[in-house]
């Protein structure tokens, strides 16, 4: 519990920081917020070629080994403490790694080994069941700095290639409609758009109340 409010504070210092007090907010109350969830199959991704990246950066694995021996770093605390603690959990994590720094992150619920410990609680209020050989996608960060020049079709599209050579067929995520950098990125590499579904949350509840709505 302790580390997990440790986690939570740094977090929001850092969001303070990076985006300002408005862009915090926005992430602990909204009303009736549209999410779109989207899926892919994994048999016919677009190629890794397609967003090329400077010799030096590599989409890969994380593990609790690399992350906590130092061999790869985060420039933000808050990033690095949710890291160890999506490991600790089972998550899987993949990072965008410059030298030997994590710019950017995205992790998965993998469901191979059937219903369990793998899912992931988004799966509920989104409407989404995924079955052994799929993965649920989840909380993708970019280091501000970085941002830009693909950095991001680049990071999804090289995780998804990861996750394929790994057995996995089809994976699943959402972006929520009002964050116009995500919806591009998520139809360059060509998601699937499921139904809509309206999001409301009060303060730090972890509870979304949902409604769906229609399809795309």
């Amino acid at each position: 519990m302790f580390q997990y409010c440790k986690m939570r504070l740094v977090q929001a210092h850092e969001k303070v920081l990076i985006s300002g007090w408005r862009s915090l907010l926005g992430e602990i109350f909204y009303l009736n917020r549209v999410a779109v969830p989207v899926e892919i199959a994994l048999d016919a991704l677009r190629p890794v070629t397609d967003f090329t990246r400077p010799a030096d950066e590599a989409v890969m694995e994380l593990s609790g080994e690399l992350l906590g021996e130092r061999h790869l770093r985060y420039r933000f605390q808050s990033r690095y403490l949710k890291a160890l603690s999506y490991l600790g959990k089972g998550y899987r994590g993949f990072g965008l790694v410059k030298g030997n720094t994590v710019v950017g992150d995205v992790w998965c619920a993998d469901c191979q080994q059937g219903p369990g410990p793998g899912s992931h609680p988004d799966e509920q209020w989104l409407g989404i069941r995924c079955h052994p050989g799929e993965a649920y996608t989840f909380d993708m960060f970019v280091d501000p700095a970085h941002r830009g020049g693909n950095i991001a079709a680049a990071l999804q599209n090289g995780m998804l290639h990861l996750l394929k050579k790994r057995g996995v067929t089809k994976a699943y995520g959402f972006f929520w409609a009002d964050n116009v950098p995500a919806l591009w990125v998520h139809r360059t590499l060509r998601w699937r758009e499921l139904r809509r579904v309206r999001a409301t949350r009060l303060l730090l509840s972890k509870k979304l109340y949902v409604t769906v709505h229609g399809t795309r």
